[in-house]
């Protein structure tokens, strides 16, 4: 579908069925999960790509260049540029990916790693002196280059239109139905995890400055999230498919 025909012998070998791209705080987590009870617990791995092209399946670095034949899904944290560059795959894998809007999905990454920095700290008291002089603020945080445009990063190199399928956070029931239909799966069900406490409330209570501030540091992923809408409203529309 994207990918060169030429054998690339220095790429990661595979049987690979489907590629999720995930990027972080867009229901990743309980995709894949949704993706174990379609496929089987084996089938389907985390499988991690970091930007000096390391690979890591189950948290673990990959030595080897070839997969398991019974892996058959793929799902992780990687750009669609490493992925290109690293594995292998046939041209008609299809590769899917979830957008969320922007604004919350940076809120939610950023309370989401606080929260873990918490947990983390073994000694309460002293934790809370170390997380004031270690943790950013929010827009601290929103400020820092890699955290800036980060879905559009992450797909940088493809076009939504060229994705097999393209989720919105926020009709995540309703996309996955679809998604099913598309693939053919049986055995869906939707999972919540890794969601950040009383997300609507904490987002409610953000200064409207550093709202707008982390809007203008984020244009790029706004037109992405708005063109995800759009191309949305035109699968449901055109298609036979109408149970939204």
């Amino acid at each position: 579908m994207f990918f060169s025909s030429k054998k690339n012998n220095s790429k990661i070998k595979n049987k690979i069925e489907l590629v999720s791209i995930h990027i972080p705080k867009t229901a990743g987590t309980s995709f894949r999960n949704i993706l174990k009870n379609a496929y089987g617990e084996e089938e389907v791995i985390r499988f991690d790509i970091s930007n000096h092209q390391e690979v890591t399946i189950e948290e673990k670095v990959l030595k080897s260049k070839k997969l398991s034949k019974k892996i058959k899904v793929i799902h992780g944290h990687f750009t669609y540029r490493n992925l290109t560059k690293t594995v292998a795959l046939s041209d008609n894998v299809p590769i899917v990916t979830w957008l969320r809007d922007p604004i919350k999905r940076i809120v939610s990454n950023y309370y989401y790693l606080e929260e873990k920095i918490i947990e983390g700290l073994e000694d309460v008291k002293n934790g809370l002196g170390i997380l004031s002089k270690l943790q950013k603020t929010l827009i601290e945080y929103a400020r820092v280059d890699v955290n800036c445009n980060r879905m559009s990063k992450f797909l940088k190199g493809i076009e939504l239109e060229e994705l097999a399928f393209v989720g919105i956070q926020e009709y995540f029931d309703e996309d996955l139905l679809y998604l099913s239909q598309l693939l053919g799966l049986t055995n869906i069900e939707s999972l919540k995890e890794n969601v950040t406490n009383n997300p609507r409330r904490v987002f409610n209570e953000i200064n409207k400055e550093v709202i707008d501030e982390i809007k203008e540091l984020n244009i790029e992923d706004i037109e992405l999230y708005e063109k995800g809408l759009s191309l949305r409203k035109k699968r449901v529309q055109s298609s036979s498919w109408n149970q939204l």
